[in-house]
């Protein structure tokens, strides 16, 4: 209403105004008329005005729809890709220089190969030092343990023995020990006896050779001792040859006298060493019996326990001994420790392959740099291909379960239509990219490839009595809402919605069926 007077106020003013342009034109023309006596103007009946809207800005008329009941087609038509089965970028851990690339697009790799690898810089030469040190330092732990084992074992083998000799002493003796006891101190009562007759029997026989020889030498030298008389009387061959007969004699003689005393002397000796020896038997032997009588000597059992204390002493300390040096051990754990570290270091910088699969693209060159966590390289496995539809919302994500059957279409291949089941949702890593869901499509051999555009429509059945109105009813601005026309004019009224589908969008609350609901001008929401 307000245009329309607006519209008509600016039709008066026009009318003025060209009534008094004219009027000046046409005085200026004519020229000033002749005075005449002046009479005053009828009085003019009054007029009315017809207001008419100019012809470029046509009235604007309220469209209005109301809310629908009725079956809703409850279907969801998703935008996917082809993707591999499993794809996966491959990145290094750690920024570098790209150094060595072991693959190309296409190739074919094996789970834990090497693919590629950034500058390792001293890497290499640090960790060749960090092993040598922990050989030196793990021969020098097991050759000391080594050693020290040794010890031990002599020290156990000297503390069982000091262990035998107390038991030995301190063991009471059975009558069968003392029994051989008395038969052994017989015994060598017995050789003791033989030794004295048999010594005396040799020593007797020694001095009768010896008695002997001393009579046959004094025989040998009267002999002599007379021819050498009868020579000074009577030099003749036959006295001179006797004499020199009875010089031999003599000679042997002696001889045989040293000889027997000799013999005399070792009977005698041996008499003494076999007496003495046999004497010692019999002590022995003796010993050993009032041993076994008495009972241990209390001194020796004291000795045989300090020697036994004494080998438990070795012992444990040969044990302390077999525990390693402190600071081998120190240092073999430091340098274990920078293998492991290096060996951290030099895996962040290079990359092997988690699984079975090919190479499907390169994103980075040798020599140039690369960044942690930005993949170089993209790899798939070999179990095929699928349609993959990211960015869904969570509520998507509730209403299609793994197993859910759907149809796939795809951009290069229009009119034909194949059947998908949905194989697993993931949920991604960023919160942005919402839920990736994977769908395996029976598409037989059907030659797609990465990257080829699909529509995937999933069908949830129909839902009766549902209200609906057009989608263009629905406004967004500040919040989901609609405007309803009242007396007072257009009212704003949020609602809740629910499933869109063919241009039609779900009520859930907010209107009643029938409610009246104005549509946007076009070119407006």
């Amino acid at each position: 209403m307000e245009r329309y007077v607006y519209l008509a106020v600016r039709y008066i003013l026009a009318i003025g105004l060209a009534i008094g342009l004219s009027g000046c034109s046409i005085g200026s023309l004519v020229g000033a008329p002749t005075p005449e006596p002046w009479t005053p103007p009828p009085t003019p009946e009054p007029t009315a005005v017809a207001v008419v809207p100019t012809p470029t800005e046509p009235a604007v008329v309220e469209r209005t729809v109301a809310v629908a009941v009725g079956t809703f087609a409850d279907r969801r038509e998703l935008s996917g890709q082809v993707t591999p089965v499993l794809e996966r970028g491959l990145a290094f851990r750690q920024s570098g220089v790209l150094r060595n690339l072991y693959v190309e697009v296409g190739a074919q790799v094996q789970t834990g190969q090497l693919l590629a690898e950034i500058d390792l810089g001293t890497l290499e030469d640090q960790l060749r030092q960090a092993k040598i040190n922990a050989e030196q330092d793990r021969r020098t732990i097991e050759q000391a343990t080594a050693r020290a084992q040794i010890e031990v074992r002599a020290a156990e083998v000297a503390l069982e023995s000091a262990r035998d000799r107390l038991a030995e002493l301190t063991a009471p003796a059975s009558p069968t020990e003392i029994a051989e006891a008395r038969a052994a101190l017989q015994r060598a009562e017995a050789a003791l006896a033989r030794a004295r007759n048999d010594a005396s029997a040799v020593k007797t026989r020694a001095e009768r050779t010896l008695a002997d020889r001393v009579a046959e030498l004094q025989r040998v030298q009267e002999a002599y001792g007379n021819a050498r008389a009868r020579l000074e009387v009577e030099d003749t061959p036959e006295v001179r040859a006797l004499v020199d007969r009875l010089s031999v004699e003599l000679r042997a003689a002696e001889s045989a006298v040293a000889l027997a005393q000799i013999e005399l002397d070792t009977a005698r000796g041996n008499e003494i060493a076999a007496v003495q020896a046999a004497e010692a038997d019999v002590t022995l032997a003796r010993t050993r019996l009032e041993r076994l009588l008495n009972g241990p000597d209390p001194f020796e059992v004291a000795a045989a326990q300090r020697a036994v204390q004494q080998a438990q002493i070795q012992l444990d300390a040969a044990r302390q001994r077999t525990a390693p040096d402190p600071l081998l051990v120190k240092s073999l754990a430091a340098s274990e420790l920078a293998i492991k570290s290096i060996e951290r270091q030099i895996e962040d910088r290079r990359i092997y392959a988690p699984f079975d699969g090919s190479i499907t693209a390169i994103e980075a060159l040798v020599g140039f740099p690369v960044e942690a966590e930005v993949p170089v390289l993209r790899l798939m496995d070999n179990s095929g291909l699928q349609v993959t539809v990211s960015g869904l919302s969570s509520d998507d994500l509730q209403r299609i379960p793994d197993g859910a059957r759907v149809a796939v279409q795809f951009v290069r291949y229009p009119g034909r239509t194949f059947s998908g089941v949905v194989r697993k949702t993931i949920t991604m890593a960023n919160p942005l990219q919402g839920t990736e869901l994977q769908i395996a499509c029976d598409c037989g051999d059907l030659p797609l490839v990465i990257g080829d555009p699909a529509l995937v429509t999933i069908d949830f059945g129909q839902r009766e009595g549902a209200r609906w109105l057009p989608l263009e009813a629905i406004r967004r601005d500040g919040g989901t809402y609609v405007l309803v026309p009242t007396e007072q004019g257009p009212q704003r009224v949020d609602v809740q919605i629910g499933l869109v589908a063919d241009g039609k969008v779900e009520i859930i609350s907010g209107l009643e069926a029938g409610d009246l609901v104005i549509l946007p001008v076009s070119g407006s929401n």
